[in-house]
């Protein structure tokens, strides 16, 4: 299926005229990252410490709440996280993968499927503290061709405590090139069933006639031939409302799931009920992040934007009173 006009970008290149491929010395590492060579060890060998990790929970109705552990790079590393992510987002991505590359979200992966044909989802569990940081190293050593030097710095700048941290600003690209082999392998199965693959991060989808469990189970012997698991399996029917990477493909087109519709409600009335300045604030910012990511499924939802846009400022204003 032809991308949507949206997923337009600048010209990329292919893996072997990237500035990492082929990095042989630890210097010159250095100089494209923007550090000396004493600096650059320095900051690798002491990654570890640059870490703050908490849990981020959210709520749940009707279960508990759901925690998951954040571990976020700080100061320099942080900085030089994004610098690599920057470099590898210059490579042109497969058509199947709808994330972590700049002109790629949720959005395009859902734009892949069509309708009215079966459609098979399966996630892999726990993806970023399974990508261990031997994934990350032979990636850059075996499809970029870096030394051994270079590619364990590399390993060490972008892993934390042995796996890809799941704040790291380097993890959603990284996670792509470190499992590359298996999506590669992956897409290349669905296209000999006559499927149509997207991934987005960990979340695998497949569309065409072939879209049931028995495909599935073939793509968890090949994920876990990679040491990895996986879970959320769902097929659905042709006829059937299919809900892919929180978008609803339904015979009027992509929309907004219901509920996603009813957290968007939820959010109007509870910052209108807010009597707290500060708090009315943070409720008019969750507004304003769900009414946009809903008008970029449905138009009918660009007006509320504009409300909630106007609704946040009129709060921070009266704050200042």
């Amino acid at each position: 299926m032809q991308l949507p006009a949206t997923m337009k970008t600048r010209t990329r290149h292919a893996v072997n005229q990237s500035r990492f491929y082929r990095l042989e010395r630890r210097k010159d590492l250095g100089e494209l990252l923007g550090l000396t060579l004493d600096e650059l060890e320095v900051l690798a060998n002491a990654a570890a410490r640059e870490y703050r990790c908490f849990d981020r929970v959210t709520p749940r109705e009707g279960k508990e709440p759901k925690r998951r552990k954040i571990e976020w790079p700080q100061g320099r590393l942080r900085k030089i996280q994004r610098h690599i992510t920057r470099l590898l987002n210059r490579i042109e991505p497969p058509a199947y993968l709808h994330s972590a590359f700049r002109g790629r979200s949720y959005l395009t992966n859902a734009h892949q499927h069509r309708r009215d044909v079966r459609l098979a989802k399966i996630d892999i569990r726990s993806f970023f503290p399974s990508a261990s940081a031997r994934f990350v190293y032979r990636c850059f050593a075996d499809q970029f061709s870096c030394s051994p030097d270079v590619a364990a710095i590399l390993a060490k700048l972008t892993t934390f405590d042995g796996h890809l941290p799941t704040g790291g600003n380097a993890s959603s690209i990284l996670s792509y090139y470190a499992f590359k082999p298996m999506f590669d392998e992956i897409n290349k199965l669905a296209m000999e069933n006559g499927l149509v693959m997207s991934c987005c991060v960990d979340d695998m989808t497949f569309s065409g006639e072939a879209a049931k469990s028995g495909f599935l189970y073939k793509v968890r012997i090949i994920v876990g031939r990679y040491g990895l698991k996986v879970h959320k399996r769902h097929c659905f029917e042709a006829h059937e409302t299919k809900i892919v990477t929180g978008v609803a493909l339904t015979p009027k087109g992509l929309r907004l799931p219901n509920a996603r519709r009813q957290k968007l409600h939820d959010a109007v009335a509870e910052f209108e009920a807010e009597p707290n300045g500060l708090k009315k604030i943070k409720l008019g910012e969750r507004l304003l992040g769900r009414a946009t990511e809903a008008a970029q499924i449905e138009e009918q939802f660009r007006p509320l934007v504009t409300k909630a846009g106007q609704l946040l400022v009129a709060a921070k204003q009266s704050s200042l009173q």
